[in-house]
């Protein structure tokens, strides 16, 4: 009966565990959950979003500056020996009890609209680090869709050079047979079989660029490197006939839909705004104050309670204060020139975001043109290589040519069908870059 129980036991509470690691661990990603993962675990995305809060943060500081200050205090002490009566303020000589009450406000009615231009200046500050965060997203998508697509270029010549190899071998064996009859030149057998040795290295550089590059990948991704990490096949291929944009419109598209120039604009803006909120230190600050003060003491008896001499000492007041700055050591002035500067720098940044990112538009489209023909040509060289090596294996099976001239047209072919995948990815890259730009997420 206890075995039976303990075995029950286990299957309650130890299989769904098992279980549930074992579904929560996955293997298989496309390129859309690559970037999910990314964005949710990359420490520079995270870092990011931490920024923006603490300007939040800022933001809510500086609105809450306009509320009113209030303050109370409270203190209680025993005094011996000769000591001030607090409520007849005489010198007496006992051992008292006494304590003091106060409670006070204070409101800033004007000084030089700093207050409402500092809440201007951080919720321009916070919309920059919004969009200086979506602009790491942006760089962090871009960046994942690349390793991504590096990935599948190495897996799929990863399966060609296994390929190319398996014909190899096939000659290999073919020459083996005809070697061991004593039918075959020697010199055509040993050259095939050093092919056959370069196709194996071949396969075993692909496999380390394929692995290097799956790194490569989880490091952005941020989760561990497994053997058994698997990636969806991208098997569309852009449209040939897709109409190209120009440059222009792309940039106008690129400044609407990425974060980095909405991010130097809102910089710019936050800037202009902290050096009005300097400069209206220079004006007075005009204050409303108000306070309530009591104290209390055991001195004489007759008195009444704590409670009884704080009601009967309790005293009001109010007041308005204006506070002029006269010379606080050129410190206002210092300030000025420094908010003066920090103003400059973003105009550099703005002028310099809208340059780069106006080249970097047409850099995309002057890549996504060079990629569209370099991959219509590689599929003409392909299949033209692709009938020239079907001669050649025939030919050489005949013994019409020697092993030299059908290895030249196996390579040519090999390294044809390699440069389509490259070109083919490339492509999809550059296609993919240019949408992004286009604000097609």
């Amino acid at each position: 009966m206890d075995t039976l129980k303990k075995f029950f036991l286990t299957f309650i509470y130890i299989i769904p565990l098992f279980v549930h690691g074992q579904d929560s661990t996955k293997t298989h990603y496309t390129l859309e959950e690559c970037i999910a993962l990314a964005l949710k675990n990359n420490a520079d995305a995270q870092k990011s979003a931490s920024s923006t809060s603490l300007a939040k943060v800022d933001l809510n500081q500086a609105k809450a500056r306009l509320l009113p200050t209030i303050d109370g205090y409270l203190s209680h002490g025993i005094n011996t020996g000769l000591v001030t009566d607090p409520i007849t303020n005489t010198n007496i000589s006992q051992n008292i009890s006494s304590g003091s009450q106060q409670l006070s406000a204070s409101l800033t009615l004007f000084n030089g609209l700093n207050r409402l231009r500092t809440i201007r200046q951080q919720a321009y500050a916070y919309e920059a680090y919004q969009n200086d965060e979506q602009r790491v997203k942006d760089n962090l998508t871009m960046d994942v869709i690349l390793a991504y697509l590096q990935v599948i270029t190495a897996r799929d010549i990863l399966e060609q050079t296994k390929q190319q190899r398996d014909v190899t071998q096939k000659q290999v064996e073919r020459l083996t047979t005809l070697n061991n009859d004593g039918a075959a030149d020697p010199g055509e057998f040993y050259d095939m079989q050093g092919q056959y040795s370069g196709d194996q290295l071949a396969v075993l550089t692909a496999a380390n660029t394929l692995k290097s590059n799956i790194v490569i990948l989880t490091q952005l991704l941020n989760i561990p490197y497994a053997d058994e990490l698997s990636f969806e096949a991208i098997d569309q291929i852009p449209s040939a006939s897709t109409d190209m944009m120009d440059s222009e419109t792309l940039y106008q598209h690129a400044a609407t839909s990425l974060g980095i120039l909405k991010a130097a604009e809102l910089s710019k803006k936050s800037a202009i705004y902290g050096l009005k909120a300097t400069r209206s230190l220079y004006f007075p600050t005009l204050s409303l104050g108000a306070g309530l003060d009591s104290r209390y003491s055991n001195s004489t008896t007759g008195r009444g309670t704590y409670w009884d001499q704080v009601q009967d000492n309790l005293g009001k007041g109010a007041s308005l204060t204006l506070s002029i700055p006269i010379l606080g050591g050129l410190q206002r002035r210092m300030d000025v020139a420094r908010a003066k500067i920090y103003l400059h720098n973003a105009e550099i940044d703005l002028e310099n975001a809208k340059n780069n990112l106006q080249q970097q538009s047409a850099q995309v489209l002057f890549n996504l043109q060079t990629a569209k023909e370099k991959y219509q040509e590689q599929q003409k060289q392909v299949e033209a290589y692709k009938e020239s090596f079907r001669i050649a294996e025939v030919q050489f099976e005949a013994g019409a040519i020697n092993s030299v001239e059908y290895l030249q047209q196996k390579n040519k072919y090999d390294q044809a069908n390699i440069g389509l995948t490259v070109t083919q990815y490339e492509w999809q890259l550059r296609q993919r870059i240019a949408n992004y730009y286009n604000g097609d997420r």
